[in-house]
């Protein structure tokens, strides 16, 4: 049987315990067995993707008149806005997954993060014949939270083959950086990703990256004792942390 990727709904999140137990186990599970999943239930809005990618269109082909662009800077503002929010929201569904207190990436990491929007390139990571990631600009991410176009064939590798990144509405795909598997020794895995050749399309990927603020001391956390396996079936033991910080 094939290895299918995760999706999330992390809307319950919201809701409170004991979803958040729930959530926490799902997100850790995907991070620790793929490196990466999917996300709905995120809370950006549909159509502010959509009017994003219809403007990143436009400003890829016109170059350096792009940033000549009507509306294309607010709509990207809101969007970095917006996917921070979101960025927020699934560091503390790690952080819950992980048996710690929600607001530990925050305290220690990315209360004051460092972000970025990449229109019409992908993450570093990302390569056409599944190389490792070599650039160095990279290896300070702790999540890349990408939004592909339907057109576009993504794939991540898991074992010893690429498993495909299904075209699911509305969703938007998570990966583990390079900060946040060194971070968790490992227990978070920052899987190789290519993209099928010869895949065009003419709405360009969102790429944000969200990496530790300014000053933030990247202790790896202590490994201290097995937690219960994920709700889910077949879910493997994973880990409790506890901080150095």
């Amino acid at each position: 049987m094939t290895a299918q990727l995760p999706t999330i709904d992390l809307s319950l999140f919201d809701i409170g315990d004991p979803w958040r137990d729930h959530v926490g186990s799902q997100v850790d599970w995907a991070a620790s067995t793929f490196g990466a999943f999917q996300l709905v239930g995120h809370g950006v809005d549909g159509g502010l993707i959509d009017m994003l990618l219809e403007l990143g269109g436009k400003y890829v082909k016109r170059g350096v008149a792009g940033p000549d662009l009507p509306g294309f800077h607010d709509t990207a503002r809101e969007y970095a806005t917006s996917v921070t929010g979101l960025g927020h929201k699934l560091m503390a569904a790690m952080a819950r997954g992980l048996r710690l207190d929600d607001g530990f990436f925050a305290d220690h990491y990315t209360g004051n993060a460092k972000t970025s929007l990449r229109i019409g390139d992908y993450p570093v990571a990302l390569s056409a014949d599944g190389q490792p990631d070599t650039d160095e600009a990279g290896n300070r991410r702790l999540l890349t939270i990408l939004k592909l176009d339907h057109s576009h064939g993504l794939q991540v590798k898991f074992q010893d083959d690429f498993v495909d990144v299904p075209a699911v509405p509305g969703a938007l795909f998570c990966a583990v950086g390079p900060v946040l598997q060194r971070l968790t020794h490992g227990h978070y895995l920052c899987a190789q990703k290519r993209l099928k050749r010869g895949v065009e399309g003419d709405r360009p990927p969102l790429s944000f990256a969200i990496e530790p603020g300014m000053g933030a001391v990247l202790t790896p956390l202590a490994a201290m004792r097995p937690r219960p396996a994920a709700d889910d079936a077949g879910a493997p033991e994973s880990y409790a942390f506890a901080a150095r910080c």
